[in-house]
């Protein structure tokens, strides 16, 4: 029987290789805080790496949301196989496929000897796509992703499929695959800067400081913030009782959560919230192969939110550690390129094999 482990040590040497397992930052990129900053600032960067367009379908939901899946594939549609390995991928909360980590994912897998079909699930009301039921997405909802996951199942019934998910993402599909334990059609999964603990994440992301109170906070708050005022045609549910001026006055994504997720979840409170939304209450379920990669200097996913006694126990789960990564940002070389690119193609490549 060939294990996680064994998988790691042949097909992944980025990951295992003593000469080839390393990280080293761009020079100028030195910290956690200035590698976020960075990645923050250039998310729609579009160079060679990163030059993808993709080709949108729409799905709806069981309660009339909708998502958008945005396709990819350096193949032409004629040539493409009738069972390609498909990955399928999500951003962090107000991301979506337009991010530039998202786009340098795609083009690699796709150009990759494997030849990855991409499709990235837009989170509700992310991407431009059309806002269709008053219920948002947050942190632990797992629901959109298994109907897209059902979906793409049902179109290519002979793929392989592979999840990877960014931040909030990432928790959204380490989630999910332990909530599906043994049925999880997933080939294997990957995880970037998962916030496996909320409560650890929220009171990062949350602290004032030059980070938050200027890059993080207004970036995320935007996104919310449009997406808000493009739903405010659709009316609300009065058993959420949701003081919309609160709402509409909110600053912070704790205030969001708050009024909105807490109470449309049927939440107790902010902690309950986190609490049933964190994925590492599931890690222990986990029956595919999966790979986290986190950053030890990450001040939006800190290294206390792991669960590392989990990654001890569960040997279908494995965990990569980078010293000054940030979040999301792992960027190393001049001009920076962003590092985990190569062994996320290693291991999923060695996987669907």
């Amino acid at each position: 029987m060939v294990t996680l482990h064994d998988v790691l040590q042949r097909e992944c040497p980025s990951l295992v290789d003593p000469d080839l397992a390393y990280m080293i930052p761009t020079p100028y990129l030195g910290t956690g805080l200035l590698q976020t900053i960075y990645a923050t600032l250039r998310v729609r960067l579009r160079n060679v790496a990163s030059d993808v367009s993709y080709k949108r379908e729409l799905l709806v939901m069981q309660d009339g949301g909708t998502i958008s899946l945005d396709w990819y594939s350096a193949a032409k549609e004629q040539n493409c196989a009738e069972c390609p390995p498909i990955a399928m991928m999500m951003a962090g909360v107000g991301g979506s496929s337009r991010e530039h980590h998202l786009r340098v994912m795609a083009k690699a897998l796709a150009h990759s000897q494997a030849a990855f079909k991409i499709v990235v699930v837009n989170h509700r009301g992310t991407a431009r796509t059309p806002i269709t039921s008053p219920r948002p997405y947050d942190s632990g909802f797992t629901d959109d992703f298994r109907a897209a996951v059902k979906y793409v199942r049902n179109e290519y019934p002979q793929s392989k499929i592979v999840g990877i998910g960014f931040s909030m993402g990432a928790n959204i599909l380490t989630k999910y695959i332990g909530e599906e334990g043994p049925r999880c059609t997933l080939a294997c999964a990957v995880a970037i800067c998962c916030p496996f603990d909320l409560q650890v994440s929220s009171a990062a992301i949350n602290e004032s400081n030059l980070l938050n109170d200027y890059v993080i906070q207004p970036s995320v708050m935007s996104t919310l913030m449009r997406a808000i005022k493009r739903a405010s045609h659709l009316q609300v549910d009065p058993l959420w009782n949701l003081d919309l001026q609160r709402v509409k006055g909110a600053t912070r994504l704790c205030e969001l959560e708050e009024e909105l997720m807490v109470k449309i979840g049927g939440h107790r409170d902010l902690n309950d919230y986190y609490e049933k939304s964190s994925s590492f209450n599931y890690v222990d379920n986990i029956e595919v192969p999966f790979l986290a990669i986190n950053s030890l200097d990450d001040r939006i996913t800190p290294p206390q939110g792991i669960p590392m006694d989990k990654f001890l126990t569960n040997p279908n789960i494995a965990l990569a550690l980078v010293p000054h990564g940030g979040h999301l940002g792992f960027l190393t070389g001049v001009p920076p390129r962003i590092w985990f690119v190569k062994p996320i193609e290693e291991f999923v490549s060695a996987i669907i094999r």
